[in-house]
């Protein structure tokens, strides 16, 4: 009697992981360091695949029309998964139908950034600015709407009630250079993402987006310390396939990721360059999943009342 051929073990060829930003955005930073370690892991290449672009809903929706086998996985977001859904009238996709969930991998706040040249030395300084001059006068960059940096700036002027005008990039470093350039007067940009042009004097920090100083810049002060009191504006980032990933899939991915994020040298080159990683064991898939829900029920009301405009 014949038998079926025995599948080979999961995965037997190389992965790709989708990630839908810019190529040196916090995002793919965080996104490569990691693939290349869970490559050692799983024993085949993850090819990091770019595909930012529309505030990240261009990536996120190949994430979740991909074949459920395993071999595509991308980076979720806060900003495509929550943002996203108010944000765009039909981003392509649903935060929770849509996805198999992995696993949280890190989070981050942003920093309220200006070029060395800027007249303004403190956020104190910068926001009276905002305040005393007509709406719109102040243009902010980010890498596209619905990403945390157009959040973080849509907030500051909602506290202020001063309107800022946005003007978005196709990524982190075309809006960092738009900075740098003049084109615009400031940024909120993910701290790992600008620490590099700030450490080098290229940019002038005035204040993390967080509810904490960040142990990077410990003399920076936060946006509520520095009058907009409540202020917290953060993100996370996680690990997805698309819906219906086989079970043993899911299970060989979490635990190969659970293994990398444990690592103590892995975790001291993330945080260094200004990650907040989660505990380990690193959160299980429906504790992920639960945080997406719950990030839904916090954030959606509080968009729809920042009046963003839909896309």
């Amino acid at each position: 009697m014949s038998s079926a051929p025995a599948q080979a073990a999961y995965p037997d060829h190389p992965i790709k992981l989708i990630v839908p930003f810019a190529a040196g955005s916090a995002a793919d930073t965080l996104s490569r360091a990691v693939a290349s370690a869970l490559a050692e892991q799983l024993g085949q290449p993850l090819v990091v695949d770019n595909k930012g672009g529309a505030g990240g809903t261009i990536g996120t929706t190949d994430i979740a029309r991909a074949r459920p086998d395993g071999y595509t996985l991308g980076i979720a977001a806060q900003g495509t998964f929550v943002n996203n859904q108010v944000l765009y009238s039909a981003p392509g996709y649903d935060s929770i139908k849509d996805f198999s969930f992995i696993s949280e991998i890190a989070d981050v706040q942003n920093l309220l950034v200006v070029s060395e040249k800027s007249p303004y030395q403190t956020a104190r300084a910068l926001l009276d600015a905002i305040e005393a001059k007509p709406p719109e006068t102040f243009r902010y960059s980010s890498s596209g709407v619905g990403t945390s940096h157009h959040i973080a700036g849509a907030t500051v002027a909602k506290y202020l009630a001063k309107p800022l005008m946005h003007v978005p990039y196709t990524g982190a470093p075309q809006g960092l250079a738009a900075i740098l350039s003049g084109d615009v007067d400031m940024g909120f940009y993910n701290l790992p993402a600008a620490i590099g042009l700030v450490k080098g004097g290229k940019l002038r920090p005035l204040a993390v987006t967080g509810p904490r100083r960040s142990a990077l810049l410990p003399d920076v002060p936060t946006l509520d310390e520095s009058g907009l009191k409540g202020y917290s504006v953060t993100l996370w980032w996680g690990l997805v396939g698309p819906a219906g990933l086989p079970t043993d899939v899911s299970a060989r991915l979490y635990g190969a990721l659970d293994k990398v994020m444990s690592n103590p040298a892995m975790r001291d080159k993330l945080i260094g360059q200004g990650f907040t990683l989660p505990d380990t064991p690193i959160p299980k898939p429906a504790a992920f999943r639960d945080l997406v829900r719950q990030d839904l029920a916090k954030w959606v009301p509080v968009l729809k009342e920042l009046g963003t405009a839909t896309q």
